[in-house]
């Protein structure tokens, strides 16, 4: 996407929270999910920033249009959360450029592998996922909201 910068901010910043906050809402409107009294998990805010996390936002003309946030769990694994990308920039390559984004940052932590939980009913995000070639797994979290779970080796001879 032409114009667009992928930049690091706190997830509480005014983008993170206008983006966390527009991403849980429609995730709950399409999944049927409560939606959280302040429109994000309060857990974004310890987990997705440094040193053990990132958030980036993407934004153009001033305009946010999408984040990710990426944390590294204890086996290992990069986990990618808030995968988020506005309206008015679907169908633009962004949702895929975030998630490279979050597999680049994984591997340069040497990550093995990066895993991620969604519900059955963002099937736009399930899309995304396996034709970057992410496998369902079974469960490595206990997220209430959570249906499947997904991972893609970033070294092989693993999954």
């Amino acid at each position: 996407m032409d114009g667009v910068r992928l930049q690091e901010e706190p997830p509480g910043g005014d983008a993170g929270r206008f983006l966390r906050s527009a991403f849980w809402a429609e995730a709950s409107r399409i999944a049927d999910l409560p939606a959280d009294e302040d429109g994000a998990p309060p857990g974004d805010l310890v987990d997705l920033v440094p040193p053990g996390g990132s958030f980036v936002v993407a934004v153009r003309d001033g305009e946010p249009l999408g984040c990710v946030g990426v944390r590294e769990l204890a086996d290992g694994s990069v986990e990618v959360k808030r995968l988020y990308v506005t309206g008015r920039a679907r169908g633009l390559g962004l949702g895929r450029r975030l998630l490279t984004w979050c597999e680049d940052w994984a591997r340069a932590r040497g990550a093995a592998r990066v895993v991620l939980d969604t519900h059955g009913e963002l099937t736009a995000a399930l899309g995304l996922y396996r034709s970057a070639g992410f496998v369902e797994v079974e469960p490595y979290n206990d997220n209430p909201h959570a249906q499947l779970w997904f991972a893609k080796a970033l070294t092989s001879g693993q999954r």
